[in-house]
């Protein structure tokens, strides 16, 4: 990215510029006119300035011609298309001014008009970033958004009680393999400063029905306490120690994001419901409740609801929130996780009501304070999703950016593996990563070269760029491109708009095997 000087024509700007530090630069998502744009934070930019390509996505807004000219750090005259007037949004506050338009490609900067417009200079850095992210995701806040959500959680109150709901149309049933052996594993010893939060915690269960006391139990695994956000304890058996080796597996798949992501074209108001202690919703078959037998400091308790921690738990579940919302086509459920997609507000205050009947019909609980309702965007399943299509999580994306260099294969593996996900995002991911997968093949040394580093510090950089993938519309034109290399293959899916211009759908890439490269 370029630094700006506005100056008038003629006048002369002197300006540093260094590649090196490519990787250490800040963006912030800000709104231009409700319309996200990732912007990088220049205190050595006298203006905001946006590309061409970025100004054709918040809507091509008219510009006018401008008498000031601009050169970027290194001397080089920017070619200034005109400046246009708009409303722009950082965290909590929308003012309207001026941002100019460049014609050169990925320039998007956030000058110091706009940064002392909006007193950001005496903040802390970390409070500016979180202060202009903090829109994503955004809600609509429109009166009858704030009047619908007031009258379902009126007429629907049920389902928001503070209380653990029942499924009552279906049980879990869990089967185990005729070669299975009980395991039976004594418990573990619980830390002092826990065990009264834990006995509060067995109690709750016990009264909810969730779980009974037993005294006798072929199989039986230890406790598994985790402290929650919340700072309450999360009470689960280690089934991984024995149970789970036993049961046949539950046949039912988890649904495909791209399947899930391909409903969304053309809706632009979200909620996302979340279920309180979802998997305890669903009560186990009796004859299935002596497998799920924990022990703990006050001897052998038997789960009578589906408990987390059992590898069969998701599929169970899955098939139940999809039997639910089987012929609801605007609501998707990925697991616990529901997200309703609707064109406008009236239509989605309608989606939701039918939704509410449905969790009402089969007495489920939703935890309202995770749940969010008529927004313009959401997070979900590690992207934020909007109108305009999905892109990276921000908060995920800053965790890649902030890794260090690995110093060995398992640090490699682990930051290969998070930037795996958002692979789709990328172009020819294949080739951005080659220097970094040629440590993993087999009898390579560790060698961490330049090479490798400038693979690693570019992969950051274009993880924390815009990136955004178009929702799949069934009437548009579709394009498959694909290449190939030496040492990888890639592809992309993309969209051809009657304007003529083309957005990406998914991209695809992988390494060639060995003996694909012979």
């Amino acid at each position: 990215m370029q630094t700006a000087k506005v100056m008038p024509y003629n006048s002369n700007v002197l300006a540093t510029k260094s590649d090196q530090f490519l990787s250490k630069r800040k963006y912030v998502t800000t709104f231009f006119d409700g319309k996200p744009v990732k912007l990088q934070v220049d205190t050595g930019s006298d203006i905001t300035l946006i590309s061409r390509e970025t100004w054709i996505k918040i809507g091509r807004p008219r510009y006018q011609p401008t008498c000031y000219n601009a050169k970027s750090a290194s001397g080089t005259n920017i070619t200034l298309l005109g400046v246009i007037q708009l409303p722009l949004t950082l965290g909590e506050k929308t003012m309207t001014g001026k941002c100019y338009v460049s014609g050169i490609c990925h320039t998007n900067l956030l000058g110091i008009d706009w940064i002392d417009r909006f007193g950001l200079w005496d903040l802390p850095l970390s409070t500016v970033f979180n202060m202009i992210n903090s829109p994503v995701p955004r809600s609509l806040s429109s009166d009858f958004s704030r009047l619908c959500v007031k009258e379902l959680r009126d007429k629907f109150s049920d389902i928001f009680e503070d209380k653990l709901g029942l499924c009552v149309k279906v049980k879990a049933r869990m089967y185990v393999q005729q070669e299975a052996k009980p395991v039976f594993l004594p418990r573990r010893p619980v830390p002092y400063s826990i065990t009264d939060a834990l006995d509060a915690e067995l109690d709750r269960l016990q009264s909810s029905g969730v779980i009974s006391p037993v005294n006798y139990s072929a199989w039986a695994t230890p406790l598994v306490v985790v402290r929650k956000s919340d700072g309450k304890l999360r009470v689960c058996g280690d089934f991984s120690t024995g149970l789970n080796k036993a049961p046949q597996d539950h046949l039912y798949p988890l649904p495909i994001p791209e399947d899930l992501y391909s409903k969304l074209n053309g809706c632009s108001v979200f909620s996302e419901i979340d279920f309180s202690d979802a998997y305890l919703q669903v009560e186990v078959e009796e004859d299935c409740r002596f497998l799920l037998t924990v022990n703990t400091h006050r001897g052998l308790f038997q789960y009578n609801r589906l408990p987390f921690g059992i590898k069969c738990a998701p599929a169970i579940f899955q098939q139940v929130m999809d039997t639910m919302l089987s012929d609801v086509p605007f609501a998707m459920a990925y697991m616990d996780d529901i997200i309703i997609a609707s064109r406008n507000e009236k239509e989605h205050y309608d989606h939701l009501r039918e939704v509410f009947a449905r969790i009402r019909e089969y007495g489920f609980r939703i935890k309202v304070e995770k749940c969010s309702f008529f927004m313009l965007s959401i997070r979900y399943l590690g992207t934020i999703i909007d109108s305009y299509g999905r892109r990276p999580d921000p908060e995920k994306i800053h965790a890649i950016v902030n890794m260090p260099a690995p110093s060995n294969v398992k640090m490699l593996q682990s930051f290969l593996g998070m930037i795996n996900y958002y692979s789709h995002f990328v172009p020819n991911m294949h080739a951005l990563r080659a220097p970094l997968n040629s440590l993993l093949t087999k009898n390579t040394k560790w060698n961490w070269n330049k090479e490798c580093q400038v693979s690693f510090e570019k992969v950051k950089q274009i993880l924390a760029s815009d990136l955004l993938l178009t929702h799949y519309n069934p009437k548009l034109e579709l394009i498959v491109a694909a290449d190939a290399s030496d040492y990888g293959i890639g592809a992309v899916i993309l969209h051809k708009f009657p304007n003529g211009s083309q957005k990406a759908i998914f991209h695809a890439s992988r390494t060639l095997t060995a003996a694909e490269k012979n």
